[in-house]
Order: C-alpha cells, then structure tokens, then sequence
C-alpha cells in the first residue's frame, strides 16, 4: 500500500493564489482536499473535510484568516495551520504562532519554500 498522501485545504480570497498554491501542492505529491473564500468557509470545510494541513491567507472578508485560525484551534488543537501573507506585521502572525499555527510562508513564495514548508510540519523529512 503507497503512502497516504497529505490533504491540504487551501484559504485564501484569491481564485488565482489558489490555483496556483494547488498546482505546488500537487506537484509536491500532497493532495488538495478543498478550497475556501474566507474564514466563514475554512471553518466550514475543515469541519467537514478534516485536512491534515490548512493554508490559510491572513487578509479576507468577511472573516479573516486570523478569526478563523483561531477558531479551528479551538475546536481542535491538533489542527496543523500555516499561515500565508504578503503582511510584513509579523506581530498577528507570531501571535498567532503562539496560539497554534504552524508558522507562516510571506507572499510571494516559491514552490520549494511551500514543499519545505509542508514536509516539515508535517514531520516528513525532505
């Protein structure tokens, strides 16, 4: 039997930096398990879908990454989260560090520092 493959929820309000954060996940040898718009939705999806990893951009509307990170935290804290940003204010991404994500990939990123990224949390070695 092959190795389970990690399933990845992608957040983030761009259609285009889901497509491409994807497209990296796949050819990563992870597996997109689903997509959400905003935090409402992330919530939503990891209730439902139980990813083993979240991708979670920090600016959306209505609900932003950091409310809905904090969320799924609370309802479970084994949630592995990682944070995506173009924020230079590290403050709300180490907070939120702090609480329980993971860490954090600064827009714009490339392939390898999201495939790093993944592997690392997720306990894999490289």
């Amino acid at each position: 039997m092959g190795e389970k493959k990690v399933r990845v929820l992608l957040v983030d309000d761009s259609t285009y930096i889901r497509t491409v954060l994807g497209s990296i996940i796949e050819e990563a040898g992870f597996e997109v398990t689903g997509e959400a718009a905003d935090g409402e939705e992330a919530i939503q999806k990891y209730k439902e879908l139980k990813p083993d990893l979240v991708l979670m951009d920090v600016i959306m509307e209505p609900m932003n990454g950091v409310e809905a990170t904090k969320a799924i935290l609370d309802n479970d804290p084994a949630a592995r989260i990682l944070m995506v940003t173009v924020l230079e204010d590290k403050e709300i991404v180490m907070d939120l560090i702090k609480k329980g994500a993971k860490g954090c990939i600064t827009k714009p990123f490339s392939k390898e520092e999201i495939a790093e990224k993944v592997n690392e949390i997720m306990g894999n070695k490289g």
